[in-house]
């Protein structure tokens, strides 16, 4: 299925390929890593900060009414689920791309079908979580 340059601000992009699959919910956290945390004897806690990490819930909305449909869900299934190191993502809300993996992908057979793609689904979620930090401590990114 054909995503046109006007829609791709709405989709994800990951590597170098739009899905034509809505977002439907993302969840955002932002986990601040340490190199190295310890307390020392006056209690004081010293921290060596690598940074913020910004990884996401992400969840598709999709019917999968039509032949069409279910086979760019069962691509973005698995693009999802490839085992490889790194995929560069664009996620839709701020447009920037990074390196992540993806993880915990699941979802639900909503139906099964008469055609090759067998089954329609629902409930696409799954976990992406960032390479690098968004941010550094001293504001470098």
């Amino acid at each position: 299925m054909a995503v046109s340059s006007t829609e791709n601000k709405y989709k994800i992009k990951i590597d170098d390929t739009y899905f034509n699959i809505a977002i439907s919910e993302l969840h955002r956290k932002a986990d601040v890593l340490d190199k190295s945390a310890y307390r020392s004897e006056d209690g004081d806690l010293h921290r060596e900060v690598i940074g913020t990490y910004y990884n996401y819930t992400l969840k598709f909305g999709m019917m999968c009414r039509t032949q069409e449909e279910r086979e760019e869900y069962n691509r973005l299934f698995d693009t999802l689920s490839t085992p490889m190191e790194y995929r560069r993502v664009t996620l839709p809300h701020d447009g920037i791309e990074f390196e992540g993996y993806f993880a915990s992908v699941e979802d639900d057979i909503n139906y099964l079908v008469d055609d090759e793609t067998m089954a329609a689904f629902k409930g696409l979620q799954c976990n992406l979580i960032a390479r690098l930090p968004r941010k550094r401590p001293g504001g470098g990114n």
